[in-house]
């Protein structure tokens, strides 16, 4: 052990007056604040500090954010390098040692944040009148319920009845948040991550770290509120196949999921249509769910006199012929009290019941609909008609490119300048058919949207052409592979509108080349999120299996593969297994066996990592004789690489060894992937050596490549072997971890973020750094967990055991879930083989089962020719004393 590490939890601190800072007691934490202020102070850049004390940029950015400060264990210098930076640091800022290291305050001593704001990143539309809901208005106050699920038909007024929450919260400042997202007006799941954590978390953060920093936000205490209006549109509504309910974005779904189990005094409010089937587990605890019916009869009646209505008993009939439905009752109110001069009588005489639609409700709003259209100017209902072309909205200016347009485009709107359409807009919103979405962006209910679309008196495409002309003229279409989030919103802007321009082939070149497809968007980028929603355009109704046939076979083959790519990445394997399977049907309908066998492979690797073995070796089996039959050695070779693997998985070494050397025999030289396998089999058996070589002789190549996804992953594996070695290297291990998070920082990439906690975690343990380690395990498991990696959550539940039997706390419970976990998933050789070990050292306390399960263990370990055999061996012998 190297002077100055850590030996224990109880004496891994400086004591108090001490020199040092490995000794006990006292937390310490590293003086971020005052190392940032004193660099802008010296006029230096971080990259210029960086260089002043000699060490790369990202590492000074650690200290200057405060980064090296540890959940539990606050500051600790437990190596040489670290000594000597603080030594550099002081030299070349000029500021002493016991300034840059300090004791911590106490927990009641942090400084919170004296009053906070709201921050309406959208506005939610005001409903002009808004009548009753008091009942659901004092549920939407308690504090005590973690997740309210508002749910209703459009048209309901859920998005009125949460509109009125907030407002009566008033601008604070307030004792916590409160965050308001509308999925109406922007679906990028990324954006709303980058707005809410800057908001809650107060910094810049990271993409991929976004989702775990807000979730440690909201869960720090103040009592936020975070409101998310619209979630049906990222949500399965249960037909073509998709599942109802659920969400379709993993971080979201894992972020509301914890917020039903309990996140400090935060609260969250979603309104939607559909059930959020993903909380259905806390239904009636951590999830509460209102499900708003139509006004009663008094409540219409009053609302119908706030829009203009003479008191009479005809109100309460009008009412009940729309079934209190609050959108309909609003739009009878505003059409009788501008048009009909208040007149309820008169309002009867609406025909409420053609047979236009299956929906009750919404065959009587498109009657009204209907009366009201007939009574507008024609320059109102083309407007309305226009705009209801744009789910997100659209400003004044976008209104105005299109009157400048002229023709069918403009339609009533032709020679209408900026300055008159905005009046137009301003009724309309007074009348209550549009809405305000932002200050100048105006917005139309998704029911009137959809009557005024039918009344459009253009082709829509030709409306969209005009916008796509636009932003033509401020992008260069040719140049490849952009950057920059800001270009790259207006990359995907002009997709979607070249699209609904009915210029599909170039929509699809503008993915697949100025974009650069996964290629670029996954492997280089990491913008994931970005790159799913981008291809489900291409899809009808967002399913994979209706993907667009004006394009031909072989592109289409290509989206719902990079569709798979995007979410098997985003840790929605389900997604990606279905994705891989329709590529795979229209590889074959198209003969491809190549397009065959690498959606086979795919499809392999995303069913190994939820742990269904068996079928990922029969699947392998398939790619590699399907490439076989192709004449395709390099294809082939990478499926024996991933079938090697299962079947090391599978406890079958012998036969994974003569797998590798198949591929070998291919003339294969093995890199990225197919490396990591082979590497992984020889860590699994020992060879450390062996191990080390496949991966560091892959590094320069994936650099070169610019494949930073495959970099985090070899580097997972080499801070695993820096600790698999006799004397295990925890700074090196440490090393390859910040390396590895580069990527995750930012990606979030699930597989990779899942080894990045299991490294994580075996260093804490190995440096019995057990709170950390503990933080660790959790985020892993319930990552692994909630997103189905199975052989992950196998892992975890062993190291939550391992660090049981360290720290003499929970053992018997540890062991009985890791044993279950394990035992869940007997195909997974080394999981049930490190269960069965784990749970008979936890049995030698009592001797019950111990000598039963070391016994199994011997006898797996065994044929597994596992290099931990002796431990097992020697456990065995204390059972039998």
């Amino acid at each position: 052990m190297r002077p100055g590490r850590p030996q224990d939890e109880d004496r891994s601190r400086a004591e108090p007056g001490k020199t040092g800072y490995d000794g006990a007691r006292t937390v310490l934490r590293f003086n971020h604040e005052l190392l940032a202020r004193v660099r802008t102070e010296l006029n230096l850049t971080q990259e210029a500090a960086a260089a002043a004390v000699g060490v790369d940029v990202r590492t000074y950015r650690r200290y200057e954010s405060g980064a090296v400060n540890e959940a539990a264990e606050g500051f600790v210098v437990r190596n040489a390098s670290r000594r000597r930076l603080l030594v550099q640091l002081s030299r070349e800022l000029g500021i002493s040692e016991s300034e840059l290291v300090v004791a911590a305050a106490p927990a009641q001593e942090v400084p919170t944040r004296a009053g906070w704001r709201p921050c309406h990143a959208h506005t939610l539309p005001r409903a002009r009148h808004f009548v009753g809901r008091e009942e659901a208005l004092a549920l939407l106050r308690e504090p005590s319920r973690r997740v309210i699920a508002v749910v209703a038909i459009g048209g309901a007024g859920k998005t009125a009845l949460v509109e009125r929450f907030v407002a009566a919260l008033g601008e604070g400042p307030h004792a916590g948040g409160l965050f308001v997202w509308s999925f109406y007006d922007d679906t990028r799941v990324e954006a709303f991550f980058a707005a809410a954590t800057k908001y809650f978390a107060a910094a810049e953060v990271p993409a991929g770290e976004r989702p775990q920093a807000l979730q440690e936000a909201l869960a720090s205490g103040p009592p936020h509120v975070l409101v998310l209006d619209g979630l049906e549109v990222l949500q399965g509504s249960g037909l073509d196949d998709s599942t109802y309910g659920r969400i379709a974005d993993g971080s979201l779904r894992r972020l509301l999921m914890s917020a039903a189990r309990g996140l400090g005094a935060a609260r969250v409010i979603v309104t939607t249509r559909f059930e959020p089937t993903d909380l259905q587990a806390w239904d009636g605890a951590g999830l509460t769910t209102l499900r708003l019916g139509g006004l009663s009869p008094a409540e219409g009646s009053a609302l119908l006199e706030r829009w203009g209505l003479a008191a009479s008993a005809s109100l309460r009939p009008l009412v009940d012929r729309v079934g209190g439905h609050a959108l309909s009752v609003a739009m009878l109110g505003s059409y009788a009290g501008t048009f009909l001069d208040g007149d309820g009588e008169r309002a009867q005489a609406i025909a409420l019941e053609p047979a236009a639609r299956d929906d009750v409700q919404a065959r009587r709003l498109l009657a009204v609909l209907a009366a009201y259209a007939r009574a507008l100017a024609p320059e109102e209902r083309d407007l309305v008609a226009r705009l209801a072309l744009f789910p997100a909205g659209a400003d004044v200016e976008l209104l105005a490119r299109l009157a400048a347009a002229g023709g069918a485009v403009a339609g009533a709107l032709a020679g209408l300048e900026a300055g008159q359409l905005g009046p137009i807009v301003a009724r309309l919103e007074r009348l209550g058919l549009v809405a305000r979405a932002a200050p100048r962006r105006y917005t139309a209910h998704p029911f009137v949207a959809e009557y005024f679309r039918s009344l459009l008196d253009a082709p829509p495409a030709a409306i969209h052409e005009v916008e796509r002309a636009h932003l033509v003229a401020r992008l260069d279409v040719h140049r490849p592979g952009p950057h920059a989030d800001e270009r790259l919103d207006t990359y995907e802007a002009l997709l979607v509108h070249t699209l609904r321009a009915g210029r599909v082939g170039e929509a699809a070149s503008i993915y697949f080349r100025s974009l650069g497809g996964f290629s670029h968007l996954g492997l280089q980028l990491g913008a994931m999120s970005r790159g799913a929603r981008i291809v489900r355009e291409f899809a009808e109704a967002g399913d994979p299996s209706r993907m667009t046939t004006a394009l031909e076979p072989g592109r289409r083959a290509r989206l719902v593969y990079d569709w798979g790519l995007y979410a098997g990445a985003l840790g929605d394997l389900a997604q990606a297994s279905r994705c891989y399977r329709i590529n795979g049907s229209l590889a074959r309908e198209a003969g491809n066996l190549e397009a065959l066998t690498t959606s086979l492979r795919a499809l392999a690797y995303t069913e190994r990592l939820a742990g269904a073995l068996t079928e990922a070796l029969q699947l392998c089996e398939t790619a590699a004789e399907v490439a076989i039959r192709a004449e395709a050695p390099g294809d082939a070779a990478r499926a024996l690489a991933l079938q090697a693997r299962v079947l090391h998985d599978l406890g079958r070494v012998d036969a994974a060894e003569a797998c590798f050397d198949r591929t070998r025999a291919l003339g294969d030289r093995p890199f990225a992937r197919r490396s990591f396998w082979a590497a992984e089999h020889a860590l699994g058996l020992g060879r450390l050596a062996t191990a080390r070589a496949e991966i560091e002789g892959n590094l320069a190549g994936l650099h070169e490549l610019g494949w930073a996804g495959h970099r985090a992953h070899a580097e997972t594996i080499l801070g695993t072997l820096a600790l698999a070695d006799e004397e295990p290297d925890t700074d090196r291990a440490s090393d390859h971890l910040i390396r590895a998070r580069e990527w995750t920082t930012a990606t979030g990439e699930i597989e990779v973020v899942l080894r990045c906690h299991a490294l994580e975690a075996q260093i804490c343990l190995a440096e019995r750094r057990f709170a950390d380690a503990e933080r660790a395990i959790r985020g892993g498991l319930v990552l692994a967990e909630t997103c189905g990696f199975g052989l992950f959550a196998v892992d975890f539940n062993n190291l939550a055991l391992t660090r049981a039997l360290a720290v003499g706390i929970r053992v018997t419970e540890a062991a009985a879930q890791a044993l279950a976990v394990a035992s869940s998933r007997t195909t997974y050789a080394w999981g049930l083989a490190d269960a069965l070990h784990l749970a008979g050292l936890a049995a030698l306390a009592t001797g019950a089962e111990a000598r039963e399960l070391l016994t199994r263990a011997e006898a797996l370990r065994t044929t597994l020719q596992h290099p931990q055999l002796a431990a097992t061996r020697a456990a065995l012998a204390r059972a039998d004393r």
